[in-house]
């Protein structure tokens, strides 16, 4: 008898914590629509940047192997995409792998290396945030510094996705900022470009990865970092860069809705700004 009751007392109470859960859950979707419903009536940007920094110093926090931090940053990085595509932000670009981690241990790049091949062919199995947003993936970067394995991965997940055209997330990798500046002014000249001697901005502007991006008008750095570390030198004259202290596996909804608020607050300053430098530039052209 008291076996029966210690049963059906162990079932009542794990009916109760998840009726307890599902409540909160719902509880907390509906609140999350609301504040995305809310923001969204304000200026959201276009095209956010992310420097994912902090994986592996959570991974210290956590007990773990510093590399089991770029898991936790890969999970970090699908919830807050579905939260960038849901407020309407159509680009994300991240910024995966610089072209400067080559010069890591044999065996770490390695490791980053698989990590890299594995977490491509996970964007694009069945059910994966890639299907069910419509997002075209592009892989940005100097691939051919890739090892076959993982350039072929970066390929199928460009193909899978080519069609999607409801959202885009640029996956920035092998990159760095002045690689790309250095091969678009090649590109200018190889494909005979030139106008009267002169590159214009406007040339090399065709020829960087971003060609058929806007340009960030967010660029987020988790971690506490304040530099850009050779990430989109050309494409961040009039982003908003929000730095904050939160490691990127850490980085959630509420944070993404802060760096947003404060896009919001800026918005005006930087559409003057970007206003009165096409006005000076057109003024110039016209001269």
């Amino acid at each position: 008898m008291m076996a029966s009751y210690s049963a059906f007392k162990s079932f009542g109470s794990s009916c109760f914590q998840k009726t307890a859960a599902f409540l909160a859950n719902s509880i907390y979707q509906i609140f999350r629509r609301f504040v995305i419903w809310i923001v969204s009536a304000g200026s959201v940007p276009n095209h956010v940047a992310i420097i994912m920094d902090g994986n592996r110093r959570y991974a210290t926090k956590r007990n773990a192997k510093k590399l089991k931090g770029h898991e936790f940053g890969y999970n970090s990085l699908m919830h807050n995409l579905r939260d960038c595509y849901e407020l309407g932000i159509k680009y994300v670009s991240v910024y995966a792998f610089s072209i400067e981690n080559f010069r890591r241990s044999k065996e770490e790049v390695e490791t980053l290396m698989n990590l890299m091949q594995e977490k491509l062919e996970l964007l694009i199995e069945k059910g994966s945030i890639v299907n069910k947003y419509g997002i075209r993936v592009q892989i940005i970067g100097d691939l051919s510094l890739f090892p076959q394995h993982v350039r072929e991965a970066a390929e199928r997940a460009m193909a899978f996705s080519r069609n999607n055209d409801r959202a885009v997330l640029n996956i920035c990798a092998p990159y760095t900022g002045t690689q790309e500046i250095a091969q678009a002014i090649e590109g200018v000249i190889n494909n005979g470009d030139l106008a009267e001697k002169e590159i214009r901005a406007e040339d090399i502007e065709r020829h960087l990865y971003t060609s058929n991006c806007p340009e960030p008008e967010l660029l987020i750095r988790t971690s506490g970092e304040t530099r850009l570390s050779n990430f989109f030198l050309w494409q961040t004259s009039f982003s908003l860069l929000y730095a904050t202290p939160t490691l990127w596996p850490e980085f959630t909804f509420r944070h993404l809705i802060r760096a947003i608020l404060e896009y919001q607050r800026a918005y005006p300053f930087l559409q003057k700004q970007k206003d009165q430098l096409l006005k000076l530039v057109s003024h110039q052209h016209h001269d």
